[in-house]
């Protein structure tokens, strides 16, 4: 070889090697260069792939290749699985984010795909997740100020007082106190916070009066001691109060709001009644309450008590105006003492006694109610019988529809004098089935729907192969031809010549009967 050709070859080999060593630089600092792998085997969707945001910080550094995450194959690269970012991430797979009911991985919120916007927390919780509340207030604030994806704790909150300048005097100086995080959640508007003074004072509970269920109608937010409540005159005014110019001493002075009225249930004070009249008990409709006859704020403070009419004006116009006319309320009704519905029977006793006791008898008459109407102070007449016993009434026979010719009305007993037929029907008393073991209801009943509804025939007692004599012959198997129920036989002549037998009508006409010949008697 000649002396100018190996300086040739020496040159191309130093060119070739000055070559290489810039492409191996650029790659390394170009963050969209290939992987490091033979060209042959990196798939043409690199070139579209390698500008997402997870390839540029993975792979553009030049220090993990394609491999490193990615498994190979006839087909190309396979998708890999989000448990291979645990190889480098170890701390951060211990700490990852809760998205939801279930935790969120790793490419929820880094993304590896081309042309895919990066996530930002509140691309997310703009809306309510699961039982996670949806971003409103500090929405606009970098969200890593106060949380940390995959630090611990999670929370760090910056101090409020940074951006806000209102500062409570004395509310958060208590054991365990959050400062501005008793009332206020970070992410809720300032206004909830109103609603967040039960979570510290349970009590008192249960609703509250009209006006007095928000904590800042009588207390300012961030100045709130318990001297800096509004006065109750600032609000209801100065108010007219039963006795107040009497009961001036005590525990409870009238004249004084809070002598009744507490200022975390104003609406309790029905019940401070009590811790002063101790003695008295009230039964009224089942309540004791004493401002339903006591009005504590009434225009005549005077006046120690209601007129019963005033709540229920429905009975009369005055107290006086009830039951029989000129009866006052407390003729019946003890004040302080009313009975319950259970027992208003006792109220009838003073002058209704022997009614009640008659009624005692009967249970479906025990409630004078039932006949005599709901009021007691306006008593309605006893309606027909036939109102409830509508059966007896559809089935009393002819001569029984008053029930009360038979039965006294509160008891529902028969009188002495119907306790047999005979007292009315005494035209029967001696008729052929008088004397029958069952009497008349051997036949007849007054009322349905026990008894006889319509008198048997009389074969139902008398069968035809017992009769004696002619009762045999065929033609006389129609008994009523010859009986009635109440009156012994017609066997006289003219009976049996005019109906059946006419042509013998001048049979033996000296004989007065046809029985002397023709027998029916054994």
């Amino acid at each position: 070889m000649t002396p100018a050709r190996k300086t040739f070859l020496w040159l191309a080999a130093v060119i070739v090697a000055v070559l290489a060593g810039a492409v191996l630089a650029l790659v390394r600092t170009f963050p969209h260069s290939p992987p490091a792998l033979p060209p042959e085997l990196v798939p043409p969707s690199w070139t579209e792939y390698r500008t997402s945001a997870g390839h540029v910080q993975h792979v553009g550094k030049g220090t993990i290749v394609c491999t490193d995450c990615h498994t190979q194959t006839s087909g190309g690269f396979q998708k890999p699985d989000v448990a291979v970012c645990t190889h480098c991430h170890t701390k951060e797979s211990g700490q990852t984010h809760h998205g939801g009911s279930k935790k969120t991985d790793c490419l929820v919120c880094h993304t590896f795909i081309p042309g895919q916007v990066v996530p930002t927390c509140i691309g997310c919780h703009a809306e309510a997740q699961a039982l996670v509340a949806a971003v409103t207030t500090h929405r606009t604030i970098d969200c890593q100020s106060c949380h940390q994806t995959h630090e611990t704790p999670a929370v760090t909150s910056k101090p409020c007082a940074e951006c806000h300048t209102e500062k409570s005097l004395s509310h958060a100086n208590h054991e365990k106190s959050q400062d501005c995080l008793d009332c206020h959640k970070p992410h809720a508007p300032a206004m909830a916070a109103r609603d967040t003074c039960s979570s510290c004072h349970a009590t008192p509970r249960g609703p509250k009066p009209a006006g007095h269920d928000s904590c800042l109608t009588c207390h300012k937010p961030h100045d709130f001691t318990a001297t800096g409540a509004r006065t109750c005159q600032g609000c209801h005014g100065a108010k007219p109060t039963l006795l107040a110019s009497l009961v001036t001493e005590g525990p409870m002075p009238h004249a004084q709001c809070t002598g009744c009225h507490t200022p975390h249930a104003p609406g309790a004070a029905a019940n401070s009644c009590r811790q002063c009249h101790s003695e008295v008990h009230v039964d009224h409709r089942g309540k004791d309450e004493c401002i339903a006859c006591h009005v504590p704020h009434g225009t005549d403070t005077t006046t120690k008590a209601s007129a019963c009419t005033s709540c229920h004006e429905h009975i009369g116009a005055t107290d006086r105006d009830t039951h029989a006319k000129g009866l006052v309320c407390t003729n019946c009704h003890v004040p302080h003492s009313f009975p319950t519905p259970a027992s208003k029977m006792t109220l009838c006793t003073g002058c209704h006694a022997s009614e009640i006791s008659l009624v005692a008898q009967n249970r479906g008459h025990a409630d004078c109610g039932s006949c005599h109407g709901r009021s007691a102070h306006r008593p309605s007449p006893a309606p027909a019988c036939s109102t409830c016993h509508t059966k007896e009434a559809a089935t009393a026979t002819a001569g029984h529809q008053k029930c009360a010719t038979c039965h006294e009305p509160h008891a529902g007993t028969l009188l002495p004098q119907a306790t047999t037929c005979k007292s009315c029907h005494q035209n029967k008393s001696q008729v052929l089935h008088a004397n029958l073991p069952a009497g008349c209801e051997t036949c007849h009943r007054a009322h349905g729907p026990e008894g006889i509804a319509a008198a048997p025939s009389c074969v139902s007692c008398h069968q035809p192969k017992s009769l004696p004599a002619l009762h045999t012959a065929p033609a006389h198997a129609k008994c009523t031809q010859c009986h009635t129920a109440h009156n012994p036989p017609s066997s006289d002549r003219a009976t049996c010549t005019s109906s059946c037998h006419v042509d013998r009508q001048n049979h033996q006409p000296q004989a007065a009967v046809c029985t002397g010949c023709h027998v029916f008697r054994r």
